[in-house]
């Protein structure tokens, strides 16, 4: 019985594989399947990410809140955001630095500020509706002054065409006010959803799978979010490590290993009594081998210490689907802000006498965002959290280089859409292109051509009594030329000098005989 006595016993090994193991915290991923009968052919899993090469492991090949964190993460409500970011603490493991702003940099666009709500919103109100705050005004006062030294037929369709193009200005200017304020709401909405000043958001946890029964497992499978190929593994000698990872207390682990080791050596040093080995009817030749003493020991573990492995497992089951379901809910909430992003229109006329061939009624291009892509974890959970700190300004792609403009055409250049908005981090998550649709038949809509085509055009088509007057835009644009009182020359003009209209009044010659058309 030498080699049974307590100094040949090594201490606990890994035990061998056990089919058909419990999951460390269910996740939700598919039961282990049973190895193959002899002959049989088992399918190939689908292409895509490689899984791990384990048949038999429990983790799913992908994390089931993948998808809606996508969906949180992709919009860009702000400027600056990608180091304000951090994994919000759920009693699990933590991504590592790299990995978390790899994932976030992933599901956004290149140059992501250019894409943002607050950039989008800042380019709708200094561009588009501070460019046009005082056209109306600026419209009634130089016809005012036009007023004093101007009358007639002429003048008077000139007023009336005015008049419509000053309320065509204003109406144009309240949509685009009211298109600010619903993107400055989605943009607060978004930005609170993505954890506000604080920047934190929920991350999905890494998943667990025993190869083993959990007294005696060969080992542990841990499987983070947007991983590739086999999962990560630690032996029972890393018991009191995965149970951190998982949330729980690595004293349970020592307790169990050690409770274990104990019982042990107490049934090799119980049955080295012959006495004892008769008294329970073993074989007095053989007596207990340490095989037979692990057996006994692991029983009482279970007796002792299941009902606090069960609590231990249940708890973590509990804190993945509460980070699940928290990652769930902000998608949804996020997918709806999403949805509710429109340019406020509405139809308006332009003025009757307005020659739609002076007008560019073509929508600016739409430009959607490029490069997102899907995350692809690369280091092993941490137990630190990431702190956040930038690179150099050299080396940090949310800070905007010298020449970082807003991207060219689509709602950020002035430009609409009449339907959603695309383009504000449209990534991963689903977020994608808007409908750009111009302006039709006579109606003008705040998402048509704003830049100076449906303005513009309409006022210099408004007033076009004869083709290829100028005299209106250049009125409206606070402009020196005849619609300033005719003042060519610089000179004070005399206000009892009344206008006098004959046929050719605004000097119009044939396009055939006009050196400058």
């Amino acid at each position: 019985m030498s080699d049974n006595s307590i100094e040949s016993y090594p201490g606990l090994d890994a035990a061998a594989p056990a089919m058909g193991a419990p999951a460390f915290g269910d996740v939700g991923g598919a039961a282990p399947l049973p190895p193959p009968a002899d002959g049989e052919i088992v399918a190939p899993p689908p292409p895509g990410r490689p899984a791990c090469s384990n048949p038999n492991c429990g983790n799913p090949t992908e994390h089931p809140a993948e998808h809606d964190w996508q969906q949180l993460v992709s919009p860009v409500p702000v400027e600056r955001q990608l180091y304000r970011l951090r994994p919000k603490e759920t009693g699990m493991a933590f991504p590592t630095e790299a990995d978390f702003r790899a994932a976030v940099a992933a599901v956004r666009p290149e140059r992501a500020d250019a894409h943002s709500l607050e950039r989008l919103r800042g380019a709708w109100s200094e561009q588009v509706s501070g460019r046009l705050a005082d056209w109306s005004e600026q419209i009634k006062s130089n016809l005012s002054d036009l007023a004093e030294g101007w009358s007639g037929a002429d003048f008077e369709a000139f007023e009336a065409a005015c008049s419509q193009t000053r309320e065509l200005v204003e109406d144009l200017v309240d949509d685009v006010d009211a298109t600010v304020a619903s993107l400055h709401s989605t943009e607060e909405a978004l930005y609170a959803i993505q954890g506000g000043g604080s920047g934190e958001i929920p991350y999905p946890a890494p998943q667990f799978w025993i190869d083993g029964d959990w007294h005696s497992w060969v080992s542990v499978h841990v499987r983070p979010a947007w991983w590739h190929g086999d999962c990560i593994q630690y032996t029972c000698q890393d018991a009191e490590h995965v149970l951190v990872l998982g949330g729980a207390e690595p004293e349970l682990a020592t307790e169990i290993i050690d409770y274990i080791d104990e019982r042990i050596l107490h049934y090799i040093d119980y049955y080295s009594s012959p006495v004892n080995i008769e008294r329970d009817g073993l074989d007095p030749a053989k007596g207990l081998t340490v095989e037979e003493a692990k057996e006994l020991a692991v029983a009482d573990a279970m007796e002792h210490y299941g009902t606090l492995v069960d609590q231990s497992w249940g708890a973590h089951d509990v804190r993945q689907a509460e980070s699940n379901e928290d990652i769930s809910q902000r998608g949804t909430d996020t997918d709806a802000e999403d949805r509710s992003v429109r340019t406020v229109r509405s139809d308006k006329e332009y003025p009757a006498s307005a020659d739609r061939a002076y007008m560019n009624l073509e929508p600016p291009p739409m430009e959607q965002p490029s490069g997102s892509a899907q995350p692809m974890a690369s280091e092993d959970p941490s137990l630190e959290p990431p702190v956040g700190d930038p690179p150099p300004a050299a080396e940090n792609p949310d800070e905007p280089a010298e020449d970082d403009e807003a991207p060219s055409g689509g709602l950020a250049s002035g430009g609409a859409s009449t339907g959603t908005t695309g383009g504000f981090g449209a990534g991963a998550g689903g977020f994608g292109g808007a409908s750009a649709t111009g302006a039709s038949g006579s109606a003008a809509s705040a998402g048509g051509a704003l830049g100076g085509a449906a303005l513009g055009a309409a006022t210099g088509g408004a007033a076009a009594a004869v083709p290829g007057s100028r005299g209106s835009t250049a009125m409206m644009s606070g402009g020196a030329g005849p619609g300033r009182g005719m003042n060519m020359d610089d000179k004070e003009r005399e206000a009892d000098v009344d206008l006098v209209e004959d046929e050719n009044m605004w000097g119009f010659v044939n396009e055939d005989d006009d050196p400058y058309a």
